[in-house]
C-alpha cells in the first residue's frame, strides 16, 4: 500500500505566504541608524522575528490542512518560536551588510517592532492596534530596499537559505508530519524547494 503524501511542501509554502506581510515590518523608516545593535556572536531580534513568522505559518498551515491529524497539529503547535532563528541569523549575516543588519535590529528591538510582531502573529486588526502613523511606517517598509534584501536572502530559492534554514526546518516538519507507516516525508536538509523557507 503506497505511503500517504506528506504535507511538508504545502506547509512550508503556507509558512512563506503567511510570513510575507509579517516580514515586511523588518524595517521602520523612522528608526535612526544605530552605532551598534547587531548581536555579538548570538541570535538577534531580526532572526528571532523571522523564525517566529515561519513557525506561525507552519502552525496555521497545519491547522488548515484537512488531512492533518490531531497529533500532527499538536506537534506543529509545540514548535518553538525560535526553532529556526539560529540558521536565519547565519543567512542574515552572510547576506546583508552591517548597516542593513543594524537597521533591522533597530526596528525589531524597538517598541513599534515588538508591537507589530505581536500583532501580526495574533492576526490583530491594524486599525485597532496601530496609530495611522505607525501603520503608515509599517506599510512603507514593504517597499524598502533593505527589506527586499532580507526577503531575497531568506527565501528557499536562495541556495544558502535552502541549506541553512531548510536543513533545520525540514527535519522538524518531518517529525511532526510522519506518513502512515511511521516514516517521515522527505526531510533531508537543504531541500526546501517545496516552498519558501524564510522571509517570504
Amino acid at each position: 500500500m503506497p505511503r500517504a503524501a506528506s504535507p511538508l511542501p504545502t506547509l512550508v509554502l503556507l509558512a512563506s505566504a503567511l510570513l510575507a506581510p509579517f516580514a515586511a515590518a523588518a524595517l521602520e523608516p523612522a528608526v535612526a541608524k544605530p552605532a551598534a545593535t547587531a548581536p555579538a556572536g548570538g541570535v538577534g531580534a531580526t532572526a528571532r522575528a523571522v523564525s517566529a513568522g515561519i513557525v506561525a505559518g507552519i502552525r496555521q498551515g497545519a491547522q488548515q490542512d484537512r488531512n492533518a491529524k490531531p497529533a500532527q497539529i499538536a506537534c506543529a503547535r509545540a514548535l518553538a518560536d525560535d526553532a529556526v532563528a539560529a540558521p536565519v541569523q547565519e543567512v542574515i549575516e552572510a547576506s546583508l551588510d552591517a548597516q542593513d543588519r543594524a537597521y533591522l535590529e533597530a526596528f525589531y528591538a524597538s517598541p513599534l517592532g515588538v508591537k507589530y510582531q505581536a500583532a501580526m502573529l495574533s492576526n490583530a486588526d491594524p486599525d485597532k492596534t496601530f496609530s495611522a502613523e505607525e501603520w503608515a511606517q509599517a506599510k512603507a517598509a514593504m517597499a524598502s530596499p533593505a527589506y527586499q534584501k532580507l526577503r531575497a536572502a531568506t527565501v528557499s530559492s536562495n541556495p544558502l537559505a535552502a541549506q541553512k534554514i531548510g536543513g533545520v526546518l525540514n527535519p522538524l516538519l518531518g517529525e511532526c508530519f510522519k506518513d502512515g507507516d511511521g516514516k517521515g516525508g522527505d526531510s533531508k536538509g537543504g531541500d526546501s524547494r517545496g516552498g519558501e523557507s524564510g522571509g517570504g
